[in-house]
């Protein structure tokens, strides 16, 4: 392996590992490790034990596992062997990280039964909702995705004005040494398969928006108007966010398009690629921190009149912290416990057909290219 391409495969997890390390720290501060507590609480030695642990825990796998795979990809083996390597040492991670973070849970789900504060805040609970917060515009419009749809439709345009021009066998696959590893015959299918890609790329991305506007709201105990206009904040913020991003992968894949057919240099395309990425991991690593989940590190401007409600904190509904499971909630989707984001409302019904049709446009691209 080139020393170019062992760097970029190492240099990929350096960001894995950061976000998987600094999660707990842009949890909503009323949470921790999937278990909702009051807000006082997290700085407590217990939970800040536990977090530390766990920070330390990944940083720790990470540089074992950086180390191990430096040592690996220098070695004379099989691209396949190295590609396959490497994969399992992400899911070997991912693993890890997650018996580190289940440990946590569940102890810290086990101390919070055991605090005089637990019963108190059980028998005074209660559902909380605002009924005018969708009413105010909290994330960007629609038409930002304009451009997104207008790239591919131009990028189509071209290749099918220049099809005769391209030659009879288009690269589809390349080694880390930049030579061709594998190419088809020219066909309608094969030469507008990445703008089909594109295309599944802005609508996952209007899907990822169209949950923001949909997700359900979070209101915390401490400050029910605070939080609301926080999380108002946080969704316009990612709205952006994802807009810009969708359009700089949609560009992407646009160009890697034009670069097979018009066979660019592929080290050109790489550099763009990396660039690209780069680019979206330190966006979405800076708002994490600066926001926080649900924008509860924003700091806004000393409210007066604030109120104390307790709010439901529907732990029995969420399943080792991660996937929230209530049939008799109607949402479809609801913001991550453990993280920045959002996830599915599992016991619904609709939530798996969301995740179907999501699986259906993933794999139609992997039909063209056969």
């Amino acid at each position: 392996m080139t020393g170019i391409a062992l760097w970029i495969m190492l240099g990929m997890l350096l960001p894995i590992f950061a976000i998987t390390a600094l999660t707990p720290v842009m949890t909503r501060k009323t949470e921790a490790f999937g278990v909702t507590i009051p807000e006082q609480e997290k700085s407590q030695p217990f939970i800040a034990g536990h977090i530390k642990r766990y920070m330390l825990t990944c940083l720790g796998l990470g540089l074992v596992i950086i180390v191990g795979l430096y040592l690996l990809l220098q070695q004379d083996l099989k691209e396949t062997v190295l590609v396959w390597s490497y994969t399992a040492s992400i899911f070997i991670y991912a693993l890890l990280t997650f018996v580190a973070y289940y440990t946590s849970h569940r102890a810290i789900k086990s101390w919070k039964q055991q605090q005089p504060w637990y019963n108190e805040q059980l028998s005074v609970q209660r559902v909380v909702v605002q009924t005018n917060f969708h009413q105010t515009p909290f994330v960007i419009s629609i038409a930002w995705y304009i451009p997104h749809l207008l790239i591919v439709a131009l990028t189509m345009a071209f290749s099918l004005i220049r099809y005769d021009d391209f030659p009879d066998m288009l690269p589809m696959q390349y080694g880390f040494d930049g030579e061709v590893t594998r190419a088809v015959e020219k066909s309608i299918p094969a030469v507008l398969m990445l703008s089909f890609v594109a295309l599944a790329v802005v609508i996952v991305f209007l899907f990822v928006h169209y949950s923001i506007v949909k997700a359900k709201q979070v209101i915390e105990s401490h400050d029910p108007e605070g939080s609301l206009e926080r999380n108002r904040l946080f969704r316009y913020a990612w709205s952006v966010y994802c807009a810009i991003a969708g359009f700089l992968v949609t560009l992407l894949m646009c160009l890697m398009q034009l670069s097979t057919l018009e066979q660019w240099d592929p080290n050109r395309i790489t550099v763009v690629a990396l660039v690209v990425v780069g680019l979206l991991i330190i966006g979405a690593i800076t708002l994490s921190l600066k926001l926080g989940q649900g924008g509860s590190r924003i700091v806004l401007k000393e409210r007066k009149n604030e109120t104390m409600v307790h709010v439901a904190d529907h732990d029995k509904h969420w399943k080792a912290g991660l996937f929230y499971w209530n049939p008799n909630d109607p949402a479809i989707f609801v913001e991550k416990r453990f993280g920045v984001g959002w996830s599915l409302n599992y016991g619904n019904p609709r939530s798996w057909l969301v995740l179907l049709a999501l699986l259906v446009l993933i794999a139609i691209p992997a039909f063209l290219d056969k």
